[in-house]
């Protein structure tokens, strides 16, 4: 069976609405305003994603996307862990991806972000314990993704896929009015100087 793609994954969906009011049944209006939009030329789709990276060393639950983030490229492209205004967000895969910095991290954050930017992340699986912890996705509370096994992301001889990658068995959208979460929860804290990197991706609107 051929997967269909996220692009065809979200026009499937919206368009479903359509159909649903169509029929006199019960729809979500934000999707049928997507869909009309799509149709009158006003919205269209791209690829998107959205990433961060975290220092974990030392930790045990680690919190991806957090209220004080803002964007800065190569870090993060999230601001106060919510999309872009007039986003719609279908996120069907996630990557993760893990390096043990060699050498002293800095001390101040002005330095740690520069290691942060020019970190060459590898798979989890060499960094000891990753591999055997949990990862949960919520989006305005709600849970998309429950501790699932993090050895979802060990990809490592499967060259069907990008290194890291979780394709998600159930894709669900993310709106730009709702907060999202990704955590980590390991059984016991990662080793010192560990950096985590966390990709969603998957298709968004974007203004025609």
């Amino acid at each position: 069976m051929v997967r269909k793609n996220s692009r065809e994954q979200f026009l499937e969906i919206v368009n479903a609405h359509l159909s649903l009011r169509e029929q006199g049944k019960k729809f979500d209006p934000a999707m049928v305003k997507v869909a009309e939009g799509i149709k009158e030329g006003r919205l269209m789709l791209a690829d998107a994603s959205y990433y961060s990276i975290k220092k974990a060393g030392g930790k045990a639950n680690i919190n991806m996307f957090e209220t004080q983030d803002s964007k800065e490229i190569g870090i993060t492209n999230v601001t106060q862990t919510k999309l872009p205004k007039d986003r719609l967000f279908l996120c069907n895969r996630i990557i993760l991806l893990a390096v043990i910095f060699e050498g002293d991290l800095p001390d101040s954050e002005l330095e740690l972000k520069k290691v942060l930017k020019m970190a060459n992340f590898d798979s989890i699986k060499k960094v000891a314990g990753l591999q055997n912890g949990v990862f949960t996705f919520m989006a305005n509370k709600k849970i998309i993704i429950d501790e699932r096994p993090m050895q979802e992301f060990i990809t490592d001889n499967n060259f069907q896929v990008n290194l890291g990658t979780y394709i998600l068995e159930n894709p669900r959208f993310v709106r730009d009015d709702e907060e999202f979460e990704f955590t980590i929860e390991l059984g016991e804290d990662a080793p010192e100087k560990t950096l985590i990197k966390v990709v969603l991706a998957g298709t968004s609107t974007v203004p025609a």
